[in-house]
């Protein structure tokens, strides 16, 4: 390596000079200076080129003792860093401790400083318990944000070994607060120290010489537990980065992937403790670590870099003489490492949600930070895509050291409506060597219109799982070996004024049909079994052609409607005729086994000042006194109750409304229709299913449903959902009798007659 050296005598304090006036300087102050050297390498750098220039901050930062662990703010304009300068607090001994300095500057590329300050000067937490304290501090480490410093403390009244870390926040008065102790999962009984906060304060990273590593001192980190705010346990880099030696000093660049650190342990290293770089991949390993050449890294011991977001500055502390300006046995360095910026072109096209095909749009592109609008007419051919570039500039001020730019990408099409999308492109690391600027960084942008649609299965726990506190979801069938008794009621109720026989009744069309009805065997419950009445009396007077049956027909008397125009006995007579032509016509019994009454209110009327009462009145009585038609009705099948009685599908479109022009949910049981659900309109957001198939049946065994939405927009395509799995259960029982219902005459209660 070949070197040439420049020397230049810069003004100390509020010249503000960029990295491209270090050589035109005049000194106009004897306050302090800064030297410079630019350093020629010969041989190839994968930090740098060949012509890193290396400043020694000189006696404006550093002074003859200890200047150390310099830790650059993300905006470049704040350096903390350790010293035992006068001005530190005393120790025990009336020594000066190491201590928190601080040094300001205007801009992130000035290489003039303020005159250094002491960074905590308060007592308000005694001698030993603020940031800086009579006792020694070490690393610290400020946070993207700068409201929070981790640093390193020893010997402190609440250490757990000879030095921890610890927090402490910045107050609203611009002091430091009281810090904190980060506790056993971080710190441990031995030496903790060097820490480095990831720019999303998700991971620390530090530096121990505690057991379980794979040397002297090895790196170390934690996880934050942000919902529990908390420290998880310590856990060892691992070997890749950790040797049998030394390995300290982390720094976590800005991008939260690029680590930097010093060790003495590798076979390629130049001196002392080297500075390397690893990269953390996306599975969470390691590369392999990279060792940072000359002239960063030299034959004296280089520690304790660091960074601001930018990336081409390097803060670093050596014990290096080569460089004029050297003040002490540590001095703190700074290194402009020159950068070449690529261009990023992101291109993209818009396509159908269903088809995937690409399709025509009016495509805006929107700079967020920059405000820069950009329009573009997409033709959807297969070979057309829409593109813009963003150069250096694309990324904001360079000061802001923006590491992306959100794009904010509009689509627009008169038929299948409006999508948006903001798109976050990294900003490319900058290159040592021109020739790679001219490598376009390539980032491709698909925007879908439309939705795919999605469907969604409700429903409440069975009751099976309910008694069982159970959240299985799903169609329950459970099966239950009863002995039913049912009532017979011997009435049908009229809705008023009617003589109608209610819908809410069983009543057959043809006669034909009537050879397959078994009084016995009425499938459901006590309303079932009711509201086949009718059907009951015919079977049962066909079985037993001795009986005789009286027909009553009622009126409610005190109904204006049931009375209009004095036509309430006719009111009467027409709903006992109804009653009479359905046993003669559909069940064929014969008319001179039936007789017909009229009346006003039944002979045993119920009470007409209750509103049940009222309704009930306006009935047939069915009056027969042969026990082998009016005895209960005895069930003893099988009973399968489904549970829930119904589910809910929920359903979301995906494309625009008025592009919907009809849908339907396929519903399917091992690979075949089950039953195909049309009348569920096209914007409804929900439907109710009983289960059942096209033609009526239950499932007999545990498959599953499958179901899909499937939406036919207004080009004739169709949008199909991902299917969703309904799970089925079958619940045997053992045969057990049970006998339900009750001697007396039982009435629905849900206000239906």
């Amino acid at each position: 390596m070949s070197m040439r050296i420049f020397y230049a005598m810069l003004l100390a304090a509020g010249l503000g000079l960029c990295s491209n006036q270090l050589f035109a300087a005049e000194p106009t102050s004897s306050v302090g200076y800064m030297y410079a050297a630019e350093i020629v390498d010969d041989d190839e750098s994968i930090i740098g080129d060949k012509n890193i220039r290396i400043i020694n901050l000189g006696a404006i930062v550093n002074f003859e003792g200890l200047d150390y662990a310099p830790a650059i703010s993300a905006d470049g304009k704040t350096l903390i860093f350790v010293s035992n300068r006068q001005g530190s607090r005393l120790t025990p001994d009336e020594e000066p401790s190491h201590d928190f300095w601080v040094a300001y500057k205007e801009d992130n590329y000035d290489t003039t400083f303020m005159r250094p300050t002491s960074l905590d000067t308060g007592t308000a937490y005694g001698n030993e318990l603020g940031l800086n304290s009579l006792r020694n501090e070490g690393v610290a480490s400020l946070s993207a944000d700068q409201q929070s410093l981790f640093f390193t403390g020893c010997n402190r009244p609440d250490g757990l070994g000879d030095c921890d870390i610890y927090y402490v926040e910045l107050q609203s008065d611009g002091t430091w607060g009281k810090p904190q102790n980060l506790g056993r999962e971080v710190n441990s009984t031995f030496w903790d120290s060097q820490p480095s906060i990831s720019p999303d304060k998700s991971r620390l990273y530090f530096a121990s010489s505690r057991d379980g590593g794979e040397g002297d001192i090895d790196i170390w980190y934690s996880e934050y537990d942000f919902e529990f705010e908390e420290w998880q346990p310590a856990v060892n880099a691992g070997p890749v980065i950790n040797t049998d030696e030394r390995d300290w000093s982390p720094f976590i660049g800005a991008d939260n992937t690029t680590l930097f650190y010093s060790s003495n342990g590798f076979d390629n290293g130049i001196g002392g403790l080297d500075f390397y770089t690893v990269r953390r991949q996306d599975d969470g390993s390691w590369s392999k670590p990279s060792l940072v050449p000359p002239p960063i890294n030299t034959e004296e011991d280089d520690s304790f870099i660091s960074a601001p977001a930018s990336g081409d500055i390097l803060y670093f502390s050596s014990r290096r003489e080569d460089i004029g300006g050297y003040q002490g046995s540590y001095d703190v360095f700074m290194a402009f490492v020159p950068s070449f910026f690529r261009v990023t072109n992101v291109t993209g096209f818009v396509v159908d949600e269903c088809s995937q095909e690409k399709i025509p749009a009016d495509v805006t592109i929107t700079n967020t930070i920059t405000g820069k609008t950009q329009n573009v007419s997409f033709d959807g051919s297969s070979e057309s895509f829409f593109s813009t570039t963003i150069d250096n500039l694309g990324y904001g001020d360079p000061k802001d050291s923006n590491m992306f730019v959100d794009l904010l990408i509009t689509a627009t099409n008169d038929k299948y409506g409006k999508v948006e999308k903001t798109v976050r492109v990294p900003k490319p690391a900058p290159v040592k060597d021109q020739n790679d600027a001219t490598v376009v960084y390539m980032d491709t942008v698909k925007l879908t219109l439309g939705r795919r649609p999605v469907l969604k299965a409700e429903m409440d726990f069975s009751d099976y799982h309910k008694q069982r506190g159970e959240s299985w979801k799903g169609l329950v069938m459970q099966e239950v070996i009863t002995w039913s008794l049912y009532p017979l009621l011997h009435y049908v109720f009229f809705d008023e004024g009617s003589s109608d026989i209610p819908s809410r009744y069983t009543v057959f069309n043809d006669k034909s049909v009537t050879s397959m009805f078994d009084d016995e065997r009425i499938p459901g419950g006590t309303f079932e079994k009711y509201y086949n009445v009718l059907n009951i009396y015919g079977k049962r007077m066909l079985d037993h052609p001795e009986a005789k049956l009286k027909i009553v027909g009622c009126h409610d008397p005190k109904s204006d409607l049931e009375t209009k125009e004095g036509n309430g006995k006719a009111l009467s007579q027409r709903r006992a005729d109804v009653v009479y032509n359905y046993l003669v016509n559909v069940w064929g019994i014969a008319a001179d086994r039936l007789t017909i009454e009229t009346r006003g209110y039944p002979e045993i009327e119920s009470n007409p000042r209750d509103s049940m009462g009222i309704v009930e009145n306006r009935r047939v009585e069915l009056v027969c006194d042969d026990w082998n038609i009016i005895h209960p009705i005895l069930d003893t099948d099988p009973t399968l109750y489904p549970s829930p009685d119904v589910m809910t599908f929920v359903m979301d479109n995906g494309i625009e409304d008025n592009l919907v022009v009809d849908r339907r949910i396929e519903v399917s049981r091992d690979n075949k229709e089950w039953i195909t659900l049309t009348d569920i309109g096209t914007l409804e957001p929900t439907v109710e299913w009983d289960w059942m198939s096209e033609d009526g049946r239950f499932p007999g065994d545990n498959s599953p449903y499958s179901a899909r939405l499937v939406v036919v927009s207004s080009n004739g395509s169709e949008c199909i959902s991902e299917p969703i799995a309904i799970k089925v259960k079958q619940v045997k029982s053992e045969e057990q009798a049970i006998v339900a219902g009750s001697a007396t005459t039982e009435r629905p209660t849900d206000g239906r007659q």
